[in-house]
């Protein structure tokens, strides 16, 4: 069965990469060799001979049509005139976070407090920006791997604005030297918050001492009760240039809930990276309330985890004739996770084994193909994001054993997300099930949706209009509390600031909206940018319809604080408004409650093997 399901895969790829890119009739020679103008030249004949070639046309080659030009198309033919040069030297220039400038080398720090932001700030080191360019000094020179540079460059929250130039080395020489130019953002961020007698203080290093490492502390008090959160995580980003990262985390909560881990892992970094893996170690401990009649609350739960993966990409051409080619890929990929209990709960309040070990296999095969464009006004103003576009799709399958047998399972997911007239809009659909005795058990289908408008003005100011959904389905879910879906602000498609023991089901909805705006104004550097933000949720059990159940609702107000120079993307003051939280009352008005994490970017990669995301409780 697992070969078969492997082997039509395959096959459906197979036809579906032969039938929806293959149909791209330009011809070109490998883009080291050729310039990219012939390769433009060319699209502009073929680009009306069907829909695929007018949509790569149009997403690498074409001007955006929207109102507003907050759109950037990447721009192959920056690097024209030196395609397949060889890089003699690489020449990396980082400048401090404030009063230098990237577009006007003669800008310098004037004000006092500039010069003494700088002095204080650790600049990042060259080998630290050297370690993410895709390409060494020697190499024939690749336009599609210096534009990954520059994106790979700007995703590190350290470095603010990156450009890459060159100049020939001589006339008629076949040598090229590269310039890189970084602004660092300012690194460290003390932050505090205060709600509802919680006073949380957190520091953070995103670059810490230059290295592009990441060190961030938490603290949080409760007056109230004298209890505390505590959270620290250490990683070090890309280390020695193989883009393997490594994580030593712990973090605990009022209720002695804990948790603490290491992991090495690599990622999928770009649609040209060949090979990914990671390994992860941890152990968690947590309280959880399981109802039953001699009136105990919650029971104790701890296990280790172990954690382990692999994956490789094969491009699915030949010959890497368009730039929709080079970034279309055969991914196969395999993990191994082992759950050990060390406390579970007795058998009387856990009849069925739930909370019990478990050893999974998992096999991946699915096909990637991802590309960027440039955008703003999205998390930040006016600086510019890397917003990923393209499809993925495949499946995962493999073997559990727990429950004292072994159950086969197999999911399927497709993936897709593109810039269209209205705006952004993407969407995920994944389902998955266990299969004992030819029937299914504890079956998932999930749902994802996220859009979000074209850039907006009014005079100075600009808007987007943000819109997430998320519909999860159960069936045949095993009879225990922790295989219940919930609203709860833990659960990743949670409502935030709600919380209640009492809502529980196997299927909910759960849709948000926000409007935002972006200021024009500046307060001691800060811009502060209104917005207003709802959420809706419903929730119900295997014999109830999901959409007579009770509608549970948010409405919140806040401001959106960002800072050009500042590591953060943003942060939030906010005041929300709940019509019911089961347990804690109805008409409930709460601080802080609001953020911006509904509307998270959906990503194109096929990585790690993965179960159909269901429950946060579920180890997957």
């Amino acid at each position: 069965m697992l070969k078969l399901c492997f082997f039509l895969t395959f096959l459906f790829s197979s036809y579906f990469c032969s039938s929806q890119i293959a149909k791209d009739s330009v011809v070109t020679q490998d883009t080291l060799v050729i310039k990219p103008a012939s390769f433009q030249k060319k699209m502009e004949e073929n680009k009306d001979k069907n829909k695929f070639n007018k949509l790569v046309y149009k997403l690498f080659f074409k001007n955006s049509s929207s109102k507003e030009s907050s759109k950037k198309i990447i721009d192959l033919n920056r690097f024209k005139d030196f395609e397949g040069k060889i890089i003699r030297n690489i020449h990396i220039t980082t400048l401090d976070p404030f009063g230098y400038s990237i577009a006007d080398s003669t800008k310098k720090p004037e004000k006092f407090i500039e010069k003494a932001g700088n002095s204080l700030h650790v600049k990042t080191k060259n080998f630290t920006i050297k370690n993410y360019l895709l390409q060494k000094q020697g190499e024939m020179l690749d336009s599609l791997k210096i534009l990954e540079s520059e994106r790979l460059i700007r995703s590190q929250r350290f470095t603010r604005r990156v450009v890459v130039q060159m100049e020939t080395v001589g006339k008629d020489s076949d040598s090229v030297d590269l310039y890189v130019y970084t602004l660092d953002s300012w690194s460290i961020i003390p932050t505090v918050n205060y709600s509802n007698s919680k006073l949380g203080i957190e520091l953070r290093d995103r670059n810490f001492m230059g290295w592009g490492h990441d060190f961030s502390n938490y603290y949080r008090q409760n007056f109230e009760n004298g209890k505390y959160v505590f959270r620290t995580n250490y990683t070090i980003q890309n280390i020695q240039r193989t883009f393997i990262n490594f994580n030593i985390g712990y973090h605990s909560n009022e209720e002695n809930e804990y948790s603490k881990s290491v992991s090495l892992s690599r990622e999928f970094y770009s649609p040209l990276t060949r090979w990914a893996g990671g390994a992860y170690v941890g152990q968690r401990a947590h309280q959880d309330s399981i109802p039953n009649t001699d009136g105990i609350v919650a029971q104790n739960f701890k296990y280790n985890l172990q954690d382990y993966w692999g994956g490789f990409s094969i491009n699915l051409s030949k010959r890497e004739t368009t730039l929709a080619k080079r970034l279309n890929n055969l991914v196969i990929s395999a993990r191994y996770f082992n759950v050990h209990y060390v406390e579970e709960p007795i058998a009387e309040l856990d009849p069925i084994d739930f909370y019990s070990n478990e050893e999974f296999y998992l096999f991946g095969l699915g096909v990637s193909q991802k590309g960027y464009v440039q955008d703003r006004f999205i998390k930040n103003y006016d600086i510019v994001e890397d917003i990923p576009i393209g499809m993925a799709y495949g499946i995962n399958t493999g073997f559990q054993r727990k429950y004292g047998e072994c159950r086969y399972y197999l999911a399927g997911k497709f993936k897709y997300g593109n810039y269209f007239k209205p705006g952004y809009f993407s969407f995920g659909v994944e389902y998955g099930s266990f299969f004992t005795g030819g029937k299914t058990e504890q079956s998932a289908f999930s749902l994802k949706l996220l859009y979000y408008t074209h850039l907006k003005s009014w005079g100075q100011w600009k808007f987007r209009t943000f819109v997430s959904n998320d519909l999860i389905l159960g069936n045949n879910r095993k009879d225990s509390r922790g295989d219940r879906l919930t609203l709860n602000e833990n659960d990743p498609s949670g409502i935030e600031g709600f919380y209640s023991l009492d809502v529980l089901g196997t299927k909910k909805w759960l849709t948000n909206i926000q409007i935002q705006s972006y200021s024009p104004h500046q307060f001691l550097g800060f811009r502060l940018s209104p917005f207003l933000n709802s959420s809706l949720g419903l929730i119900s059990d295997d014999k109830e319809n999901l959409f007579k159940g009770k509608l549970y609702s948010k409405i919140g107000i806040g401001i959106m604080f960002t800072n050009d120079y500042l590591i953060f993307s943003n942060f939030t003051l906010s005041l929300a408004w709940y019509n019911s939280i089961p347990g804690q009352g109805n008409n409930i008005f709460k601080a802080n409650a609001v953020g911006n994490r509904y509307f998270q970017l959906m990503d194109f990669d096929f990585g790690k093997p993965e179960l159909v995301e269901y429950n946060p409780n579920i180890v997957n």
